[in-house]
């Protein structure tokens, strides 16, 4: 069994403001009732305790829509843009062809 550095131990001894979820979760969630079990218990978990949850690497609008009805309003990964240099970013933003989620 190999531990990485996203220990839940940490969410009682610090504070976050946001719980992230690896892209890796997401990667069956279409044919996994225990992938969308974990994931939804994940984010009713970060609702309880006042935290937000942002889900990385979605990729299909089935993936948006079910995080959407569990409660994840933070989404990002290829569905939404690929990789952009920084200044095509900012332009995006400033001309609207970007939503950005406010400051938490």
């Amino acid at each position: 069994m190999r531990s990485g550095y996203s220990s839940l131990n940490v969410l009682k001894d610090y504070q976050f403001d946001v719980v992230k979820i690896d892209m890796r979760f997401l990667s069956n969630l279409d044919t996994s009732e225990k992938a969308k079990t974990l994931v939804e218990c994940i984010v009713q978990m970060a609702d309880r305790i006042n935290m937000l949850t942002l889900t990385e690497g979605v990729e299909t609008a089935a993936q948006a829509d079910f995080l959407h009805s569990i409660g994840c309003t933070r989404l990002q990964g290829y569905l939404f843009g690929r990789p952009v240099p920084k200044d095509e970013f900012y332009n995006r933003i400033e001309n609207g062809g970007l939503i950005v989620a406010g400051k938490v």
